[in-house]
């Protein structure tokens, strides 16, 4: 998939980390999202989307249920998510694959907990399914 590559997805994360602050929706938590979160988010982004081998930063589910705490505020950050990684291209193609990535991600993010400690192999495994 292509996003423009690290620094199109680092700007993307900056503006999401905006639009996230300023959405009522959203918890208190995405108020102020430090920077390693930005980091941290960026690289997943980076590694969900085929640009990197690995993923070694915090786990997903560390970084997104404290603000996607229901499906409803996932499917909003995911929203989000797609204006501001796709919404200036409006590639329905790109969209769609970027959408579909997020979706195998869900059940670490949005869950009972049984699943929110999933390791990084885990999402390779998601990631790779995806590609």
């Amino acid at each position: 998939m292509r996003l423009g590559g690290r620094p199109a997805i680092v700007d993307a994360v900056e503006r999401l980390s905006s639009r996230l602050s300023h959405d009522t929706s959203f918890c208190d938590a995405a108020k102020e999202l430090p920077e390693i979160w930005r980091e941290d988010f960026s690289e997943f982004l980076i590694f969900l989307s085929g640009g990197a081998p690995f993923y070694d930063s915090s786990p997903i589910s560390t970084l997104l249920s404290p603000l996607c705490p229901t499906d409803e505020a996932f499917d909003v950050l995911v929203d989000h998510l797609a204006a501001v990684l796709i919404g200036r291209t409006r590639s329905v193609r790109l969209e769609a694959e970027m959408r579909l990535m997020m979706e195998h991600v869900r059940p670490y993010i949005v869950s009972d907990g049984a699943a929110g400690n999933a390791s990084g192999a885990t999402l390779s495994q998601a990631s790779n399914a995806v590609a």
